[in-house]
């Protein structure tokens, strides 16, 4: 079973968004995938309550531990779980990159948001996890794109090339219970999904390698 942690000092950047997209874009690809919801919010289980289909499994880590989530939610035949974390929460961002085969540290394109990353980036290369960057909530217009993408550029780290632009398609989803790739599945919402989802696959062969 592989681990994937989704993980952003600062609150508000979307880690919930992406942690149910990826995991349905896994079920896509054929991969049984599973969410752990460590945000005491509890917003991926909420999210999980009004969804209609079973799948991807979404389990609470309340008051268990991670790795004995983690081991629950393998028994129960998951290949990939998507770990949610809370923001502001320093411990439970270090633990949960430290159980992870991979992270994916999750940004907002404006200065306040970027001057979080260094914390988080910190962690996994303490921790030597292979990581990657994605820029979510991004304005259509180029220009406030183009200036984070220099400013993350400093972090020495991969940064998916694909940008999840601020659509309305993921929170009308997420209403129902779905993501953007099921609730609209041509639309430009769920083709940067799909491509997060191949940069992610990227940086999983370089945790096996």
């Amino acid at each position: 079973m592989k681990v994937l942690a989704i993980l952003a000092q600062k609150g508000g950047v979307g880690k919930s968004m992406l942690a149910r997209s990826l995991a349905v874009q896994g079920l896509m690809d054929g991969i049984r995938a599973a969410i752990l919801d460590a945000d005491p919010q509890g917003t991926v289980v909420s999210w999980s309550r009004r969804r209609q289909s079973p799948a991807p499994a979404v389990a609470s880590l309340g008051a268990r531990g991670m790795a004995e989530a983690l081991a629950d939610l393998a028994t129960r035949g998951a290949d990939l779980v998507v770990i949610d974390t809370p923001p502001h929460a320093q411990p439970v961002i270090n633990f949960a990159a430290s159980v992870a085969d991979a992270a994916l540290l999750v940004t907002g394109p404006y200065p306040e948001d970027l001057e979080q990353v260094g914390v988080v980036t910190n962690i996994v290369r303490a921790l030597n996890k292979p990581s990657g960057l994605v820029l979510n909530k991004t304005p259509p217009k180029a220009h406030a794109l183009t200036l984070a993408r220099v400013a993350l550029a400093a972090f020495n780290m991969p940064l998916c090339p694909t940008a999840i632009t601020q659509l309305v398609a993921h929170p009308y989803a997420s209403a129902e219970g779905m993501t953007a790739q099921e609730w609209e599945p041509d639309s430009r919402a769920a083709l940067e999904i799909a491509e997060v989802w191949v940069c992610l696959l990227y940086t999983s062969d370089a945790a096996d390698e």
